[in-house]
Protein backbone atom coordinates (compact mmCIF):
# COMPACT_ATOMS: atom_id res chain seq x y z
CA UNK A 1 0.00 0.00 0.00
CA UNK A 2 2.64 2.09 0.76
CA UNK A 3 4.55 1.55 -2.51
CA UNK A 4 1.75 2.59 -4.46
CA UNK A 5 1.30 5.53 -2.87
CA UNK A 6 4.99 6.90 -3.52
CA UNK A 7 5.14 5.55 -6.81
CA UNK A 8 1.44 7.85 -7.77
CA UNK A 9 3.77 10.85 -5.97
CA UNK A 10 6.64 10.36 -7.78
CA UNK A 11 4.47 9.92 -11.19
CA UNK A 12 2.76 12.99 -10.14
CA UNK A 13 6.07 15.35 -9.52
CA UNK A 14 7.07 13.83 -13.12
CA UNK A 15 3.72 15.43 -14.63
CA UNK A 16 4.44 18.89 -12.65
CA UNK A 17 8.20 19.45 -13.81
CA UNK A 18 6.85 18.44 -17.55
CA UNK A 19 4.54 21.16 -17.21
CA UNK A 20 6.76 23.52 -16.01
CA UNK A 21 9.03 22.78 -18.67
CA UNK A 22 6.75 23.60 -21.38
CA UNK A 23 5.63 26.89 -19.85
CA UNK A 24 9.52 27.69 -19.63
CA UNK A 25 9.95 26.82 -23.11
CA UNK A 26 6.76 28.45 -24.50
CA UNK A 27 8.15 31.82 -22.53
CA UNK A 28 10.93 32.15 -23.99
CA UNK A 29 9.66 31.72 -27.65
CA UNK A 30 7.26 34.57 -26.87
CA UNK A 31 10.13 36.71 -25.17
CA UNK A 32 12.72 36.08 -28.23
CA UNK A 33 9.96 36.88 -31.48
CA UNK A 34 10.08 40.43 -29.95
CA UNK A 35 13.59 41.10 -29.21
CA UNK A 36 13.91 39.75 -33.14
CA UNK A 37 11.67 42.16 -34.10
CA UNK A 38 13.38 45.28 -32.45
CA UNK A 39 16.47 44.19 -33.80
CA UNK A 40 15.69 43.81 -37.08
CA UNK A 41 13.76 47.56 -36.93
CA UNK A 42 17.30 48.79 -35.08
CA UNK A 43 19.42 47.54 -38.05
CA UNK A 44 16.89 49.47 -40.73
CA UNK A 45 17.26 52.47 -38.77
CA UNK A 46 20.63 52.62 -38.93
CA UNK A 47 20.99 51.96 -42.70
CA UNK A 48 20.27 55.98 -43.23
CA UNK A 49 23.24 56.90 -41.03
CA UNK A 50 26.00 54.59 -42.08
CA UNK A 51 25.02 55.41 -45.77
CA UNK A 52 25.43 59.05 -45.20
CA UNK A 53 28.24 58.71 -43.19
CA UNK A 54 29.84 56.80 -46.60
CA UNK A 55 28.66 59.60 -48.16
CA UNK A 56 30.58 62.33 -46.73
CA UNK A 57 33.81 60.25 -46.90
CA UNK A 58 33.30 60.47 -50.82
CA UNK A 59 32.43 63.96 -50.67
CA UNK A 60 35.74 64.88 -48.95
CA UNK A 61 37.73 62.38 -51.21
CA UNK A 62 36.51 64.02 -54.12
CA UNK A 63 37.03 67.48 -52.73
CA UNK A 64 40.55 66.10 -51.60
CA UNK A 65 41.18 64.82 -55.24
CA UNK A 66 39.71 68.09 -56.43
CA UNK A 67 42.13 70.27 -54.76
CA UNK A 68 45.18 67.69 -55.24
CA UNK A 69 44.46 68.02 -59.32
CA UNK A 70 44.01 71.94 -59.00
CA UNK A 71 47.24 71.85 -57.23
CA UNK A 72 49.33 70.07 -59.92
CA UNK A 73 47.32 72.20 -62.84
CA UNK A 74 48.63 74.93 -60.81
CA UNK A 75 52.49 73.65 -60.59
CA UNK A 76 54.07 77.19 -61.72
CA UNK A 77 56.73 79.63 -60.78
CA UNK A 78 56.47 83.34 -60.70
CA UNK A 79 58.90 85.69 -62.01
CA UNK A 80 59.44 89.05 -62.46
CA UNK A 81 61.32 90.88 -64.57
CA UNK A 82 63.61 92.11 -62.02
CA UNK A 83 64.00 88.57 -61.08
CA UNK A 84 64.80 86.66 -64.40
CA UNK A 85 67.07 89.57 -64.91
CA UNK A 86 68.64 88.86 -61.73
CA UNK A 87 68.40 84.75 -62.23
CA UNK A 88 69.64 84.81 -65.46
CA UNK A 89 66.67 83.18 -67.13
CA UNK A 90 66.68 83.71 -70.79
CA UNK A 91 63.41 83.17 -73.09
CA UNK A 92 63.18 82.28 -76.68
CA UNK A 93 61.03 80.95 -78.90
CA UNK A 94 60.34 77.61 -80.44
CA UNK A 95 61.28 77.90 -83.96
CA UNK A 96 61.86 75.62 -86.84
CA UNK A 97 65.41 74.54 -87.83
CA UNK A 98 67.76 71.59 -88.95
CA UNK A 99 68.68 68.96 -86.48
CA UNK A 100 70.74 67.24 -88.29
CA UNK A 101 70.60 63.55 -88.26
CA UNK A 102 73.99 62.20 -86.96
CA UNK A 103 76.15 58.99 -87.31
CA UNK A 104 78.78 58.28 -84.46
CA UNK A 105 81.65 56.34 -85.28
CA UNK A 106 84.62 55.50 -82.45
CA UNK A 107 87.51 58.00 -82.67
CA UNK A 108 91.13 57.99 -80.45
CA UNK A 109 92.73 60.79 -79.49
CA UNK A 110 96.20 61.07 -80.10
CA UNK A 111 99.34 63.63 -79.27
CA UNK A 112 100.00 66.36 -81.92
CA UNK A 113 103.29 65.44 -83.09
CA UNK A 114 103.93 68.91 -84.42
CA UNK A 115 103.58 70.01 -80.90
CA UNK A 116 105.66 67.61 -79.12
CA UNK A 117 109.46 66.98 -78.59
CA UNK A 118 111.34 63.72 -78.41
CA UNK A 119 114.49 64.16 -75.97
CA UNK A 120 117.81 61.94 -76.60
CA UNK A 121 121.62 62.40 -75.50
CA UNK A 122 124.04 63.58 -78.11
CA UNK A 123 126.79 61.77 -76.25
CA UNK A 124 127.01 58.10 -74.88
CA UNK A 125 127.39 57.81 -71.00
CA UNK A 126 126.21 57.18 -67.40
CA UNK A 127 123.17 58.06 -65.98
CA UNK A 128 123.77 60.18 -62.80
CA UNK A 129 120.48 62.22 -61.77
CA UNK A 130 116.54 62.32 -63.49
CA UNK A 131 115.18 65.56 -62.51
CA UNK A 132 111.88 64.91 -63.94
CA UNK A 133 108.52 62.31 -63.23
CA UNK A 134 106.62 60.73 -65.87
CA UNK A 135 103.57 62.85 -66.11
CA UNK A 136 104.89 66.32 -64.69
CA UNK A 137 104.47 69.51 -66.55
CA UNK A 138 108.28 71.19 -67.32
CA UNK A 139 109.31 74.69 -68.70
CA UNK A 140 111.44 75.17 -71.60
CA UNK A 141 115.25 75.23 -70.20
CA UNK A 142 113.92 72.67 -67.55
CA UNK A 143 116.60 70.18 -66.46
CA UNK A 144 115.80 66.74 -66.71
CA UNK A 145 118.60 64.88 -66.13
CA UNK A 146 122.03 65.05 -65.73
CA UNK A 147 124.79 62.52 -67.55
CA UNK A 148 128.54 61.45 -66.77
CA UNK A 149 129.89 61.95 -70.75
CA UNK A 150 133.49 60.40 -70.85
CA UNK A 151 133.78 62.08 -74.80
CA UNK A 152 132.73 65.52 -72.64
CA UNK A 153 135.61 65.24 -70.26
CA UNK A 154 138.35 64.90 -73.36
CA UNK A 155 136.59 67.96 -75.55
CA UNK A 156 136.64 69.89 -72.12
CA UNK A 157 140.68 68.88 -71.00
CA UNK A 158 141.17 70.01 -74.94
CA UNK A 159 139.74 73.00 -74.71
CA UNK A 160 141.60 73.56 -71.35
CA UNK A 161 144.56 72.96 -72.99
CA UNK A 162 144.02 75.16 -76.08
CA UNK A 163 143.44 77.79 -73.43
CA UNK A 164 146.82 77.76 -71.94
CA UNK A 165 148.89 77.26 -75.39
CA UNK A 166 146.84 80.55 -75.89
CA UNK A 167 148.25 82.43 -72.99
CA UNK A 168 151.65 81.23 -74.01
CA UNK A 169 151.23 82.38 -77.31
CA UNK A 170 150.01 85.54 -75.98
CA UNK A 171 153.10 86.57 -73.36
CA UNK A 172 155.56 85.04 -76.14
CA UNK A 173 153.63 87.64 -78.55
CA UNK A 174 153.78 90.68 -76.13
CA UNK A 175 157.52 90.01 -75.61
CA UNK A 176 158.62 89.73 -79.23
CA UNK A 177 156.54 92.93 -79.92
CA UNK A 178 158.13 95.23 -77.35
CA UNK A 179 161.83 94.06 -78.13
CA UNK A 180 160.86 94.33 -82.04
CA UNK A 181 159.59 97.89 -81.18
CA UNK A 182 163.30 98.55 -79.60
CA UNK A 183 164.96 97.37 -82.32
CA UNK A 184 166.10 94.39 -80.55
CA UNK A 185 164.23 91.39 -81.98
CA UNK A 186 164.15 90.66 -85.85
CA UNK A 187 160.75 91.64 -87.41
CA UNK A 188 160.30 87.79 -88.74
CA UNK A 189 160.36 87.14 -85.23
CA UNK A 190 157.51 88.85 -84.33
CA UNK A 191 155.34 87.97 -87.04
CA UNK A 192 155.92 84.37 -86.38
CA UNK A 193 155.14 85.23 -82.75
CA UNK A 194 152.18 86.67 -83.83
CA UNK A 195 150.74 83.79 -86.15
CA UNK A 196 151.22 81.67 -83.40
CA UNK A 197 149.45 83.74 -80.95
CA UNK A 198 146.50 83.90 -83.79
CA UNK A 199 146.25 80.27 -83.78
CA UNK A 200 146.16 79.60 -80.66
CA UNK A 201 143.21 81.55 -80.56
CA UNK A 202 141.96 79.66 -83.11
CA UNK A 203 142.28 76.32 -81.26
CA UNK A 204 140.26 77.87 -78.38
CA UNK A 205 137.24 79.26 -80.66
CA UNK A 206 137.07 75.72 -82.09
CA UNK A 207 136.95 73.94 -78.78
CA UNK A 208 134.54 76.43 -77.05
CA UNK A 209 132.05 76.04 -80.25
CA UNK A 210 132.79 72.20 -79.90
CA UNK A 211 131.17 72.37 -76.55
CA UNK A 212 128.88 75.53 -76.99
CA UNK A 213 127.24 72.69 -79.80
CA UNK A 214 127.00 69.96 -77.21
CA UNK A 215 124.97 72.01 -75.34
CA UNK A 216 128.29 71.67 -71.91
CA UNK A 217 130.22 73.81 -70.74
CA UNK A 218 133.95 73.77 -70.26
CA UNK A 219 133.64 73.98 -66.35
CA UNK A 220 131.01 71.10 -65.97
CA UNK A 221 133.85 68.24 -65.61
CA UNK A 222 132.11 65.85 -67.90
CA UNK A 223 128.65 66.21 -66.55
CA UNK A 224 125.82 66.89 -69.42
CA UNK A 225 122.67 68.37 -68.57
CA UNK A 226 119.98 67.47 -70.51
CA UNK A 227 116.96 70.55 -70.96
CA UNK A 228 113.29 70.19 -71.62
CA UNK A 229 113.34 72.04 -75.78
CA UNK A 230 109.51 73.06 -74.97
CA UNK A 231 107.23 73.39 -72.09
CA UNK A 232 104.43 70.18 -71.59
CA UNK A 233 104.31 67.65 -70.33
CA UNK A 234 106.86 64.38 -69.77
CA UNK A 235 104.53 61.31 -71.73
CA UNK A 236 106.94 59.07 -71.89
CA UNK A 237 110.41 58.55 -70.35
CA UNK A 238 113.03 56.14 -70.62
CA UNK A 239 115.89 56.47 -68.25
CA UNK A 240 116.69 55.52 -64.72
CA UNK A 241 120.30 56.56 -62.39
CA UNK A 242 123.00 54.26 -63.11
CA UNK A 243 121.89 53.41 -66.53
CA UNK A 244 124.26 53.45 -69.44
CA UNK A 245 122.77 54.99 -72.56
CA UNK A 246 123.82 55.23 -75.84
CA UNK A 247 124.50 57.89 -78.52
CA UNK A 248 120.46 58.80 -79.86
CA UNK A 249 118.93 57.12 -77.01
CA UNK A 250 115.39 58.77 -76.93
CA UNK A 251 114.92 59.22 -73.09
CA UNK A 252 112.27 61.58 -72.59
CA UNK A 253 108.59 62.18 -74.79
CA UNK A 254 107.32 66.16 -74.22
CA UNK A 255 103.73 66.62 -75.00
CA UNK A 256 101.88 70.06 -75.20
CA UNK A 257 98.01 69.27 -74.54
CA UNK A 258 96.88 71.66 -75.15
CA UNK A 259 96.06 71.15 -78.78
CA UNK A 260 95.15 67.38 -79.24
CA UNK A 261 94.94 65.28 -82.26
CA UNK A 262 91.38 63.19 -83.04
CA UNK A 263 91.56 60.13 -85.17
CA UNK A 264 89.00 57.89 -86.50
CA UNK A 265 88.34 55.71 -89.80
CA UNK A 266 84.87 56.06 -91.80
CA UNK A 267 83.24 54.49 -94.47
CA UNK A 268 83.27 55.77 -97.90
CA UNK A 269 79.85 56.93 -98.37
CA UNK A 270 78.96 59.79 -99.85
CA UNK A 271 76.54 60.63 -97.47
CA UNK A 272 78.63 61.64 -94.97
CA UNK A 273 80.14 64.96 -95.53
CA UNK A 274 83.49 64.94 -94.14
CA UNK A 275 85.84 67.47 -95.71
CA UNK A 276 88.77 69.68 -94.85
CA UNK A 277 87.96 72.61 -92.38
CA UNK A 278 85.06 70.57 -91.22
CA UNK A 279 83.99 71.14 -87.61
CA UNK A 280 82.57 68.04 -85.70
CA UNK A 281 81.37 67.71 -82.61
CA UNK A 282 82.61 64.45 -80.30
CA UNK A 283 81.39 62.85 -76.92
CA UNK A 284 83.82 61.62 -73.81
CA UNK A 285 83.11 57.78 -73.09
CA UNK A 286 83.60 59.09 -69.48
CA UNK A 287 81.98 61.85 -68.91
CA UNK A 288 79.60 62.54 -71.57
CA UNK A 289 80.81 65.59 -72.35
CA UNK A 290 80.62 67.42 -75.71
CA UNK A 291 83.41 68.56 -77.66
CA UNK A 292 84.58 70.50 -80.64
CA UNK A 293 87.05 68.97 -83.70
CA UNK A 294 88.02 71.05 -86.70
CA UNK A 295 89.16 68.30 -89.32
CA UNK A 296 92.47 68.64 -90.92
CA UNK A 297 93.20 65.98 -93.22
CA UNK A 298 91.44 63.32 -95.25
CA UNK A 299 93.31 60.42 -96.79
CA UNK A 300 92.78 60.45 -100.69
CA UNK A 301 92.45 56.80 -100.67
CA UNK A 302 90.29 54.34 -99.46
CA UNK A 303 91.72 51.29 -97.55
CA UNK A 304 91.88 48.68 -100.37
CA UNK A 305 91.29 45.82 -97.75
CA UNK A 306 88.16 48.13 -95.68
CA UNK A 307 87.44 50.34 -98.07
CA UNK A 308 87.57 52.65 -94.96
CA UNK A 309 88.91 56.32 -94.91
CA UNK A 310 91.14 57.80 -92.38
CA UNK A 311 90.45 61.17 -90.76
CA UNK A 312 92.56 63.36 -88.49
CA UNK A 313 91.46 66.27 -86.66
CA UNK A 314 92.37 68.93 -84.56
CA UNK A 315 90.54 69.47 -81.01
CA UNK A 316 89.61 72.63 -80.38
CA UNK A 317 89.65 72.40 -76.68
CA UNK A 318 92.52 71.78 -74.12
CA UNK A 319 90.18 70.28 -71.01
CA UNK A 320 91.69 68.66 -68.44
CA UNK A 321 89.60 65.70 -68.86
CA UNK A 322 91.20 65.02 -72.21
CA UNK A 323 94.30 62.75 -73.08
CA UNK A 324 96.01 60.83 -75.22
CA UNK A 325 95.03 57.33 -75.95
CA UNK A 326 91.10 58.43 -74.93
CA UNK A 327 88.50 56.81 -76.85
CA UNK A 328 85.87 59.38 -77.96
CA UNK A 329 82.55 58.74 -79.87
CA UNK A 330 82.44 61.56 -82.91
CA UNK A 331 78.98 62.59 -84.61
CA UNK A 332 79.44 62.14 -88.47
CA UNK A 333 75.88 64.37 -89.51
CA UNK A 334 73.85 63.12 -92.74
CA UNK A 335 73.99 65.22 -95.70
CA UNK A 336 70.06 64.69 -96.16
CA UNK A 337 68.61 67.14 -93.13
CA UNK A 338 65.20 68.02 -92.62
CA UNK A 339 63.27 71.62 -91.03
CA UNK A 340 61.81 70.32 -87.22
CA UNK A 341 60.49 72.22 -84.66
CA UNK A 342 63.55 72.70 -82.10
CA UNK A 343 64.77 73.93 -78.89
CA UNK A 344 67.54 74.09 -77.14
CA UNK A 345 68.82 71.35 -75.14
CA UNK A 346 69.77 73.38 -72.28
CA UNK A 347 65.85 74.09 -71.75
CA UNK A 348 65.25 69.97 -71.22
CA UNK A 349 64.71 69.40 -67.60
CA UNK A 350 63.42 66.25 -65.71
CA UNK A 351 60.41 65.89 -63.75
CA UNK A 352 58.50 62.79 -62.36
CA UNK A 353 60.56 60.85 -64.70
CA UNK A 354 59.18 62.66 -67.97
CA UNK A 355 61.05 65.46 -70.32
CA UNK A 356 59.60 68.80 -69.84
CA UNK A 357 60.56 72.33 -71.42
CA UNK A 358 59.23 75.38 -69.11
CA UNK A 359 56.73 77.21 -70.81
CA UNK A 360 56.26 81.52 -70.19
CA UNK A 361 52.98 83.12 -69.81
CA UNK A 362 53.49 86.70 -69.43
CA UNK A 363 50.70 87.80 -66.38
CA UNK A 364 50.69 91.34 -66.00
CA UNK A 365 54.24 92.47 -64.02
CA UNK A 366 55.32 88.81 -63.47
CA UNK A 367 56.18 85.81 -65.94
CA UNK A 368 54.46 82.72 -65.14
CA UNK A 369 56.74 79.60 -65.79
CA UNK A 370 54.99 76.20 -66.13
CA UNK A 371 56.46 72.88 -67.04
CA UNK A 372 55.53 71.09 -70.35
CA UNK A 373 55.48 67.40 -70.68
CA UNK A 374 57.43 67.27 -74.21
CA UNK A 375 57.73 64.54 -76.94
CA UNK A 376 61.93 64.13 -78.23
CA UNK A 377 63.50 63.90 -81.60
CA UNK A 378 66.72 63.54 -82.53
CA UNK A 379 69.48 65.93 -81.37
CA UNK A 380 71.74 68.09 -83.41
CA UNK A 381 75.42 66.53 -84.19
CA UNK A 382 76.85 69.99 -81.75
CA UNK A 383 74.67 69.08 -79.02
CA UNK A 384 72.68 72.54 -79.15
CA UNK A 385 69.25 71.75 -80.29
CA UNK A 386 66.61 68.99 -79.88
CA UNK A 387 63.40 68.32 -82.02
CA UNK A 388 60.20 68.31 -80.37
CA UNK A 389 57.77 66.03 -81.63
CA UNK A 390 54.59 66.57 -79.27
CA UNK A 391 54.56 69.12 -76.10
CA UNK A 392 55.38 72.58 -77.98
CA UNK A 393 53.87 74.31 -80.77
CA UNK A 394 55.48 76.62 -82.92
CA UNK A 395 56.38 80.56 -81.69
CA UNK A 396 55.49 79.07 -78.12
CA UNK A 397 58.01 80.90 -75.25
CA UNK A 398 60.02 78.59 -73.41
CA UNK A 399 63.04 78.85 -71.15
CA UNK A 400 65.86 78.48 -72.99
CA UNK A 401 68.57 78.83 -70.24
CA UNK A 402 67.90 78.84 -66.38
CA UNK A 403 65.70 76.14 -66.48
CA UNK A 404 67.50 74.55 -63.45
CA UNK A 405 66.97 77.15 -61.13
CA UNK A 406 63.16 76.87 -62.29
CA UNK A 407 62.93 72.74 -61.42
CA UNK A 408 64.80 73.76 -58.28
CA UNK A 409 62.18 76.58 -57.37
CA UNK A 410 59.43 74.03 -58.38
CA UNK A 411 60.80 70.87 -56.01
CA UNK A 412 61.13 73.22 -53.10
CA UNK A 413 57.39 74.62 -52.89
CA UNK A 414 56.33 70.88 -53.39
CA UNK A 415 58.23 70.41 -50.21
CA UNK A 416 56.59 72.87 -48.37
CA UNK A 417 53.36 72.12 -49.57
CA UNK A 418 54.00 68.33 -48.68
CA UNK A 419 54.99 69.66 -44.98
Amino acid sequence: MRFQTRAKFSQGRWIVAVVLLTLGLAAFILWLNPKHEADDGHDHGQAAPQNSHQADEKTTADEAGHDEHAHEQDQSVRLTAQQIAEQGVKIETASMGEVSNSTQYPARLIANTDRQAHVASIFAGRVERVNVDLGQHVQKGQALATLLIPDLVDQQANLRVAQSTLELARQEYQREKTLWSQGISAKQDYQRAANAYQQAQIQVQAAQSRLSAYGAQGSTHGRYVLTAPIAGVISQKDIVVGENIQLATQLFVIDQLDQLWLEFVIPSDPNLPVLPEQKLSFKSLQTQNTFQAQIQTLSAEADAQTGRLKVRAKVLSSAQELRPNLMVNIAIPQRQQQTVLRVRKAALQQLEEKSVVFVADYQGDQVKFSPQVVSLGQSSADGQWVEIKQGLRKDQSYVAQGSFLLKSELEKGEAAHAH
